[in-house]
């Protein structure tokens, strides 16, 4: 019998699919679940504090920010979603064959992704809508292809998964799907950031930490897609457990009405930063 096979057929309480025994239990189980995608999660840890370090160390500005920030924040965005991924995607009903290719895939793009960025910063120009030289607008075309070939690759997962049954508890699978559903919409928003050749088409006050701007801004619209990857997911599996204990009657009906309002939130964000533009 196939490893799928297994995972199909087993019948297994929630509530035994996750153990927080420590911090050491979930990096181990991460690691015996998806080798690849831990190792994504490893290096891309390292170097957030590689870059975290140049932050401290390198007095260049980038656009009035610090030249090592942005590849510190996308270096923490990744090794969360590579993390969430290899959790997550054991439990999709889909083969380990295309599980192990998808999963390259996206450790290839994540690692191109990053190197790209930290190059571009080490070089004091910005990673990011630069079309200045030749080269600059080259590597930002390739960023971008390894973004969307990234997204698509896990939105395959999803089509994929969605033919065949989940061998989780219903709440739980739901907020897999719609986890990831949210995910790649969010993802293939950061498109329109491309076409307009900026993340931020109106003015407006800054926000502190994250920079966003409070009006015209399509990265927060980005950010609630992305992330959504790991709250669905999480408000499924604690539903599902409270279904078991007798806490909660409709597991399902909650995590689709706690999707339901995180599309709501994805949606008015991305209107609230396209209305400069259709003025």
């Amino acid at each position: 019998m196939s490893e799928f096979s297994k995972k199909s057929t087993e019948t297994r309480p929630t509530a035994r699919f996750v153990r927080w025994n420590g911090p050491w239990h979930v990096i181990t189980e991460l690691r015996r679940r998806n080798a690849i995608l831990f190792g994504v999660a490893v290096a891309q840890t390292a170097l957030l504090v590689a870059f975290i370090s140049g932050i401290v160390l390198d007095p260049r500005t980038i656009g009035g920010e610090p030249a090592w920030l942005k590849p510190a924040k996308f270096a923490a965005s990744i090794a969360l979603f590579t993390a969430t991924l290899g959790w997550i995607g054991y439990h999709l009903p889909v083969s380990e064959r295309l599980l192990r290719r998808v999963s390259i895939g996206v450790a290839v793009a994540a690692l191109v992704e990053i190197a790209l960025i930290g190059g571009q910063a080490g070089r004091g120009v910005e990673s990011h809508f630069n079309d200045s030289t030749a080269l600059d607008q080259s590597i930002y075309v390739v960023m971008g292809a390894t973004i969307a070939v990234m997204t698509a690759l896990v939105a395959w997962l999803l089509v994929r998964s969605c033919r065949n049954e989940f061998g989780v508890a219903p709440g739980f699978a739901w907020g897999i799907r719609v986890g990831i559903a949210l995910f790649v919409i969010g993802a293939f928003e950061g498109g329109v950031m491309v076409a307009l050749e900026t993340s931020a088409v109106g003015p407006g006050q800054t926000v502190p930490v994250v920079g966003w701007s409070t009006s015209g801004d399509f990265r927060a619209a980005h950010f609630a897609g992305l992330h959504a990857l790991q709250i669905l997911p999480l408000v499924g599996y604690l539903a599902a457990v409270a279904a078991e204990r007798g806490i909660l009657e409709r597991p399902t009906r909650a995590v689709l009405l706690v999707g339901g309002g995180c599309a709501l939130v994805l949606t008015a964000t991305f209107i609230h930063a396209l209305a400069p533009v259709l003025r």
